[in-house]
């Protein structure tokens, strides 16, 4: 703040001692031109002078210093006019040299003024549009907030009314003795089943992009999903090895996913292979299991929303984690011999620790 109060006191004193020191420089070219010029006869050395008077001039008044520049050369031709009763060339060329340079002073001077006046609208235009999106952005994260905790609250209060009901339809298949009413509460709870799992879905997808990408061992994420899949018979190895990818927190969730849609829809999976391999400058995962497959009329539709015999929501999933850094994924297996999900991983998003 004192420094800031120091340069503009600076500058006032400058401003005000322009045009005194103007005054005397003017001055001394008079004497110079009177003195040197006229009585002593000299009519070369001291016109360099003439050039600091001019670069001055044009500094602080622009093209202002064209005016100062004839009347130095116009006085010299003048003098030398008067002392010689001609007018020598090389005085009209001195006199022009002092007009090109305060021309080109001048212009550059005037130029650089009105870029800067520019970019001082421009600034003040930017400082106004910082200040309109920061009231923005804080009207957003308000919002957000609001929103956050109402979906919050309501996903809260109907994963507990489902939790009921399927409570409920528990008790009934126990009770009901009729093989097609059975049947039709089966129904109602894949029905009940698949409501929760689009309500967990809803807080899943909340979260995506909310925290900062990171750097997560592939292995280790996997190493937690390993124990669920043995349970349901399959056997998942992993040979990625060191390797590291800056992912979303949610990776995690998107090996979940791509398990948990071998088990639903791999009919006869036995086994889950996850490794990597370099092709150009980047990485690609691959997921492998011996299931069905998938055709390839599907192999795209897959990963839209809604598309599926469930939720139709884990692949578009996982699409949407990946996408937040830049990694996308394609399936391209063989259809009868299992899934082979490809995801690409850019150079730069991966590496070996």
């Amino acid at each position: 703040m004192n420094g800031t109060g120091s340069a503009g006191s600076w500058h006032n004193a400058l401003d005000k001692l322009k045009l005194p020191v103007f005054v005397f420089l003017m001055l001394t070219g008079i004497f110079l031109e009177s003195v040197v010029h006229y009585q002593f006869g000299i009519s070369t050395v001291y016109t360099h002078f003439y050039y600091l008077v001019i670069v001055i001039a044009g500094l602080w008044y622009g093209r202002k210093a064209i005016g100062i520049a004839l009347f130095f050369g116009g006085l010299q031709v003048a003098v030398s006019w008067v002392l010689e009763g001609t007018i020598p060339l090389d005085a009209l060329i001195r006199a022009l040299m002092l007009v090109i340079v305060a021309v080109i002073v001048g212009t550059v001077v005037e130029r650089m003024k009105r870029y800067e006046k520019q970019m001082l609208v421009q600034n003040r235009e930017l400082k106004e549009v910082n200040a309109q999106l920061d009231t923005s952005r804080q009207a957003f994260l308000v919002a957000n907030k609001k929103l956050k905790l109402l979906s919050s609250i309501t996903r809260h209060d109907i994963r507990n009314q489902l939790t009921a009901l399927l409570a409920y339809i528990e008790l009934s298949k126990i009770t009901v003795q009729d093989p097609e009413l059975k049947k039709t509460i089966g129904q109602e709870e894949i029905v009940a089943g698949n409501i929760l799992r689009q309500i967990e879905f809803t807080q899943t997808y909340e979260d995506i992009g909310v925290r900062a990408p990171q750097w997560q061992n592939v292995a280790e994420q996997l190493s937690h999903l390993s124990p669920p899949a043995e349970q349901a018979g399959v056997q998942l190895s992993v040979s990625t090895g060191g390797l590291q990818v800056y992912a979303d927190p949610l990776l995690e969730k998107v090996f979940e996913n791509l398990i948990d849609n071998s088990l639903r829809h791999g009919e006869h999976v036995r086994n889950i292979e996850v490794g990597c391999e370099k092709r150009g400058t980047g990485l690609v995962l691959l997921y492998r299991d011996d299931g069905a497959g998938i055709p390839d009329t599907e192999k795209e539709k897959i990963f839209e929303k809604g598309f599926g015999k469930n939720t139709g929501l884990g692949l578009f999933l996982i699409r949407e984690i990946l996408a937040i850094t830049g990694l996308s994924i394609r399936e391209c297996g063989q259809y009868g011999s299992g899934v082979l999900f490809e995801i690409q991983v850019p150079e730069g998003s991966f590496r070996f620790g």
